[in-house]
């Protein structure tokens, strides 16, 4: 682990960096920031923790088994295998990886086909880090992870889609082999009346737009409250603007779209919502050779719509106004459970209300994205947004078995409860059943 940690802060970040600019489009910096950083605070969050989370913890042990002792003891689970995704390929691969290992199992990594370049050099990476009967890649497309899906593992950690999800749950269970499925969703945003919504606008396109909105924890859609959506508007107008230029499809630091499948799929949503409601208030010019359409913003177009269809995974946010807030928890509490509910109020019993008023995976109150970076902190979705967690001591436990322990050292108490059972056995247990409950 300290050799893949100083792997990642030595030469291997600037190889890592060059191969995901050349499959994303992504800059050096914002390699640093979202996928070396993450990784390496995982690391030392492991490195820190690693002893006490794999010491045997005392549970407390009854009054009538007295005599003896309990604990719990966390063991491997065995081979396990990572998929990872496209979006995030250097720390969704190397986060599972190194906590699976971490928990004493071996890991089979199966990296996105669709950034083949990070791919090759995540391969070469773990190829020179760990032992081949430690950690090891395979890459390649469909066919590869199907025909991996069809080995026996103890354990799957897949990252992706809900769709892809299902399939991997069904291969893992003709084998009845465990998994945590990290997939994705609609994360909805309420901006109430009582919220700084210039501010709430600038903060929300700053996590929709990262990445060029290729993050299942990015904003998919925003209920913003009719008195604030002038103030919402002229936030998000100003960070686009700020960070990238008056036409950020010509901007370094405007992401790529992954492929010329999303690229089309995108195109066609933004068509599409276009022609159902009208052009965008801002943005939603598409550069095909670059492979990236700026930053669209669209204000109440239809909810039947083809923004509203599936999860949109990509730069287009559509912003709905309100005037009760019983509207959006309604057409939120209608759909599939979210990875995120994203909150911005100034109101605890706003914030309260809504977030006892929904179910997801995660609440973040008045910021957006920033969640995902607190390791300390349990990640994942409940229902169609996943099963199972990440992070810390929570992805610790995803990759182990919670083995009980139960020592009998002194007498033992079926020696007095056991048959025959007698008159005074008898009164004796409903004795315990009065007193000790």
């Amino acid at each position: 682990m300290d050799q893949l940690r100083r792997a990642l802060q030595g030469p291997w970040q600037a190889t890592l960096a060059k191969a995901l600019h050349e499959d994303f489009g992504k800059s050096p910096v914002e390699v640093g920031l979202t996928e070396i950083f993450p990784t390496l605070d995982n690391l030392k969050i492991i490195r820190k923790n690693l002893k006490r989370w794999c010491a045997p913890q005392k549970v407390k042990t009854p009054l009538p088994l007295f005599g003896s002792t309990s604990y719990t003891q966390p063991e491997p689970k065995g081979s396990t295998l990572v998929i990872a995704p496209w979006n995030y390929p250097i720390f969704l691969s190397l986060h599972p990886l190194c906590t699976s290992f971490a928990a004493g199992n071996t890991v089979l990594l199966k990296p996105s086909e669709h950034t083949p370049k990070t791919s090759a050099a995540l391969a070469a990476l773990v190829a020179e880090i760990f032992k081949p009967e430690e950690a090891s890649v395979v890459t390649g497309g469909v066919d590869v992870s199907t025909a991996v899906l069809k080995e026996r593992f103890d354990h799957i950690f897949f990252t992706g889609s809900t769709a892809v999800g299902k399939i991997v749950m069904e291969a893992a269970s003709k084998h009845l082999c465990s998994v945590t499925l990290e997939l994705g969703g609609k994360s909805p945003t309420i901006v109430d009346e009582t919220a700084n919504a210039f501010e709430a606008g600038q903060r929300v396109a700053w996590a929709k737009f990262t990445n060029a909105g290729q993050i299942c924890i990015a904003p998919d859609h925003i209920y913003v409250h009719a008195r604030k959506l002038e103030d919402f508007k002229r936030g998000v107008a100003k960070v686009i603007s700020k960070q990238y230029g008056e036409d950020p499809t010509l901007s370094k630091d405007y992401v790529r779209i992954v492929n010329d499948q999303h690229y089309k799929r995108l195109t066609n949503m933004l068509r599409e919502a276009t022609e159902e409601g009208g052009a965008p208030f801002i943005g939603g010019t598409a550069n095909a050779e670059q492979r990236k359409i700026s930053p669209a913003v669209f204000i109440n177009p239809s909810k039947e719509g083809a923004l509203m269809k599936e999860e949109i995974f990509g730069p287009l946010l559509p912003v709905f106004s309100y005037t009760d807030v019983k509207e959006p928890l309604l057409e939120i509490n209608s759909r599939e459970h979210p990875l995120v509910v994203y909150i911005y109020s100034k109101s605890k019993r706003n914030i309260r209300a809504i977030q006892q008023g929904t179910r997801a995976g995660a609440t973040a109150v008045n910021m957006s994205l920033l969640q995902i970076a607190n390791n300390y902190l349990p990640f994942g979705g409940t229902g169609h947004s996943g099963i199972g967690k990440t992070n810390g001591h929570a992805g610790f436990l995803e990759f182990t078995n919670t083995r009980s322990a139960f020592y009998q050292w002194g007498f033992p108490v079926n020696k007095i409860l056991a048959p025959p059972y007698t008159s005074g056995k008898a009164k004796l247990v409903q004795r315990l059943i009065k007193n000790l409950f």
